[in-house]
């Protein structure tokens, strides 16, 4: 009897709980991340796609569930939800963490997060980035680990270790017991005209052996202007193969990829160019593999101001980008890309 009691008891203690967190909005925040585009490619002068696509469909929980103690789970829905080995949680979850604050210069953050990579590219929703660098379109950003954060006067240090599974990075015989580690500047200079978010981190490949990235990201605000300088190097393991006729492999390259983007906000429009560089250099073979460029033009608009409204917008977008190879694939006809992008963007709070 006793024991049934007891359980009773636990069972009344976590609905009341759950009532709290549900009807509570502090404590449960309920959001739905969408974007839709007709997409349309022309590549050498051939459309190459013309459909309409989901972009962007995930739902958000976050919440402050005590003060100082936050959470985020971030969960896309139009991704493959199988498990991976490692972590034993789908690829499709993007953030599944716990934050706490201690004192008032220290946060703690564990479980499913973004790793700590530099640049504000990499930093921004991927549903707010048309024309991505190779670096950020391809980098498996999403790791299970623990950050910890110092802020003082106005900067905030991170130090992160998550794991360093992808194939990216570890050595197959590896995956298991690769680890890697991270330190992020987030600056903040200027009363706010200046920031930075420059990065080191270094990736298990094996036992002895780590890769190396550099990524730098500097931000300039002049009221209603900013710009934005984005710059990332480093080592990795990708395949390539099908951009150049390989044989399906992954190769050792070195990465690099830079962005500069001018953006102006004229009350409910936001207009805004990018332009983008990439350079794969095969280290296996000594060789660059290609390079390419690109650039865009962009016209968002916001049409409502209602809170639950506000995030909602419209946009126009026009890119080109072109790719040459090099070297030994200097045979290869280049590309040229022509993107048009119409669409919609909504993040909106469902309770």
């Amino acid at each position: 009897m006793l024991a049934a009691a007891t359980l009773l008891s636990q069972h009344r203690e976590s609905h009341d709980i759950l009532k709290k967190l549900i009807w509570n909005e502090e404590k449960l925040n309920i959001m739905l991340d969408t974007r839709f585009d007709l997409h349309t490619v022309i590549d050498n002068g051939d459309v190459d796609q013309f459909s309409f696509n989901g972009q962007t469909l995930k739902v958000w929980f976050v919440g402050e569930v005590y003060p100082g103690i936050r959470y985020r789970v971030r969960h896309r829905l139009n991704r493959s939800q199988i498990p991976t080995t490692r972590d034993n949680l789908s690829g499709a979850t993007d953030h599944a963490w716990i934050a706490f604050d201690i004192g008032r210069r220290w946060t703690l953050t564990a479980g499913k997060q973004s790793v700590q990579l530099g640049t504000y590219e990499y930093d921004y929703n991927p549903a707010d980035v048309y024309l991505s660098t190779m670096v950020n379109d391809d980098f498996d950003g999403h790791k299970i680990g623990v950050d910890a954060a110092y802020t003082f006067l106005g900067q905030t240090l991170h130090l992160q270790v998550v794991n360093s599974d992808s194939p990216q990075f570890a050595d197959e015989n590896h995956q298991n017991k690769a680890m890697a580690a991270t330190v992020l500047w987030e600056g903040n200079l200027c009363n706010g005209a200046l920031r930075t978010r420059w990065a080191y981190s270094a990736f298990q490949h094996s036992k002895s052996k780590f890769y190396q990235w550099a990524t730098l990201g500097t931000q300039l605000n002049i009221r209603s202007f900013t710009a934005e300088l984005d710059y990332y190097q480093g080592n990795r393991m990708m395949d390539y193969s099908s951009l150049v006729g390989l044989t399906d492999e992954y190769r050792y390259v070195q990465d690099q990829s830079a962005a500069i983007t001018v953006k102006y906000v004229i009350d409910r429009w936001h207009p805004f160019v990018k332009g983008t560089w990439n350079k794969r250099y095969d280290k296996w073979y000594d060789q660059t593999a290609y390079e390419s460029w690109g650039i865009q033009g962009v016209v968002e608009f916001y049409p409502f101001r209602p809170d639950v409204l506000k995030d909602l917008r419209f946009h126009l977008v026009y890119s080109y980008a072109q790719t040459d190879f090099k070297d030994r694939f200097s045979s290869l006809d280049s590309h040229d890309t022509h993107t048009i992008l119409i669409g919609l963007r909504w993040l909106f709070k469902v309770k």
